[in-house]
């Protein structure tokens, strides 16, 4: 049986770039070479599994393992990754060096499916016992809309609760923030720029909007979540006019809004509309193409609790930490399923342009994973 980290190179040699919205094509920028790798291992343990989704290019896969438990555990990760452009190293010939695995995804979150893996095929190959059904998840399109995991959740899969693999360090995260997307525009009247008393320019309507949304941003701050610490709002893009010699006719920026628990969409487009009253332009707020809640799960719960222990029993005691970021999590909490953050790996080279783990995170996550679904 090949190791949590030689599964780990398996998978990291499989490139599954997400496209990220970049109009690029590929077998380079599909997760359909990882889900086959990942059932054809599992098939050699006598484990089936299903690969489906809407786009046979982007799929997800879904393994259920029933020991006749009252309880079902689910072990989702997602199988894509991020660009791999600026990269300083091989991107898909994983080497380990100095202790060290590198490679795109080995730390966000090749080795967390890795972990899942050799664990189930440690269960089925011993004289262990398992204590709880098993789901296995590995998604697609984690690190750019979530899709995987809205497909999965509509499956209403019976999970007691879930585990999303990704870089903690071996720590528990048991909440945060969610997020939306989402575009503003103004609108102005084009004219010839050496007669701009004849047009409005939306780009210095947008200049009032851009002042208010920082205020917006200082409120924020003023008010964080005891846990999370504040919500956040990020103006990352700016489009606008047609020519240098023109009057902008129209501005557009791209939002990103950092949700706290309770916090929703709809709620966020009402406090700017009223932030942007009075302002001499036709400000238009767009429906969020992306949204995902926080999360906010109970320590003393099934999940954190259960995943604590099986820490424990593997020799490590675990501390319980919240993140900015989002997750998956996130979009199987929503679906009705509590749902904890671990894995290993630490999430600051996730996305480097060197991006590595520790080999020593990655056996000790499978023991963890292990002791999670099985006993002696």
């Amino acid at each position: 049986m090949l190791s949590a980290t030689a599964i780990a190179q398996r998978l990291v040699a499989i490139p599954s770039v997400n496209p990220m919205g970049r109009k690029v094509s590929g077998d380079i920028y599909s997760e359909r070479q990882m889900a086959s790798f990942i059932q054809s291992y599992l098939k050699k343990y006598g484990i089936d599994s299903e690969i489906f989704g809407t786009d046979p290019i982007h799929p997800n896969l879904v393994a259920f393992i029933d020991a006749g438990c009252d309880e079902t555990i689910m072990l989702e990760a997602h199988m894509d990754t991020v660009p791999h452009d600026s990269m300083t190293i091989e991107p898909f010939e994983p080497a380990i060096k100095d202790g060290q695995l590198y490679g795109r995804g080995s730390c966000d979150t090749k080795a967390s499916l890795a972990s899942y893996l050799h664990a189930v095929a440690a269960v089925v190959t011993s004289d262990r016992r398992l204590t709880r059904n098993v789901i296995l998840a590995a998604v697609h399109d984690e690190e750019y809309s979530f899709a995987g995991s809205r497909e999965l959740a509509l499956r209403k899969l019976p999970a007691t609760f879930a585990v999303v693999g990704e870089p903690t360090s071996l720590d528990i995260v048991y909440a945060h923030k969610g997020y939306c997307r989402f575009f503003i525009t103004t609108k102005g009247k084009t004219a010839h720029a050496s007669t701009p008393w004849l047009g409005s320019n939306a780009i210095y309507a947008m200049s009032d909007v851009l002042a208010r949304i920082r205020s917006y941003g200082d409120t924020l701050a003023e008010n964080p979540d005891p846990l999370l610490g504040p919500g956040t709002v990020n103006v990352g893009r700016i489009l606008g006019g047609e020519a240098v010699n023109i009057v902008a006719g129209h501005c557009v920026i791209e939002i990103d809004r950092r949700l706290l628990p309770g916090q929703t969409y709809p709620q966020v487009r009402a406090e700017l509309e009223k932030l942007f009253e009075g302002i001499d332009a036709n400000v238009t707020i767009e429906d969020a193409y992306m949204e995902a809640p926080a999360i906010s799960s109970d320590i003393n719960g099934t999940a954190c609790q259960a995943l604590f222990h099986a820490c424990q029993d593997s020799g490590r005691t675990p501390s319980f930490k919240t993140a900015h970021y989002a997750t998956d999590a996130s979009i199987l909490t929503g679906a009705g399923i509590p749902s904890v953050v671990f894995g290993p790996g630490d999430v600051a080279m996730a996305h480097t342009e060197d991006e590595h783990i520790c080999v020593e995170e990655i056996e000790q996550a499978a023991v963890i994973i292990l002791n999670l679904i099985s006993e002696p």
